[in-house]
């Protein structure tokens, strides 16, 4: 977004107008979703250890700022700080894209299939007249091909960070 799009915009006839709209657009999606994120972490810490909002929200802010400036002075002055040979950004990304993405992944199959039942699945797909075309794929992938894939990108991901494997 940030090496392809100006470039689309230089192109362009009023490229430099529309380009500093898009990007104050995309600053405003930034802002949003950051406020709805900080609220599900306040919210939690609020419901899981008691604490005052006041205090929750400027806990979650400071953790936010903290690990936002690690990542965005990664490329800077704080270049020479690497986790497992990865600025902090590229770490994050990592973290949260190959780690913590397939493990939530394969946590909601197991929440579906396992804890709730993909009985209450099919019963609530069929309140107020619905269909459930494909319960039987439906089942099959909750239960085995999604979690199986899940992991496999886990343990691809993890070993491609350690030098295991090269992908």
């Amino acid at each position: 977004m940030f090496i392809t799009i100006p470039k689309v915009f230089a192109s362009m006839g009023m490229g430099t107008f529309v380009g500093i709209l898009f990007f104050l657009l995309v600053l405003c999606a930034a802002v949003t979703s950051s406020i709805a994120l900080t609220e599900s972490a306040v919210s939690t810490f609020q419901d899981e250890l008691g604490w005052s909002r006041k205090k929750a929200t400027v806990i979650v802010t400071v953790i936010m700022l903290l690990l936002g400036s690690l990542s965005s002075l990664g490329y800077g002055p704080l270049d020479f700080v690497k986790i497992m040979g990865m600025q902090f950004l590229d770490f994050f990304d990592f973290l949260t894209n190959s780690v913590m993405m397939p493990i939530a992944a394969i946590a909601t199959c197991l929440l579906v299939s396992k804890v709730m039942g993909i009985q209450k699945v099919e019963k609530e797909m069929l309140l107020e007249n619905g269909t459930f075309h494909r319960k039987k794929v439906f089942d099959f992938m909750i239960q085995y091909l999604c979690p199986i894939f899940a992991a496999i990108i886990l343990f691809s991901s993890v070993a491609n960070a350690l030098g295991w494997i090269s992908m």
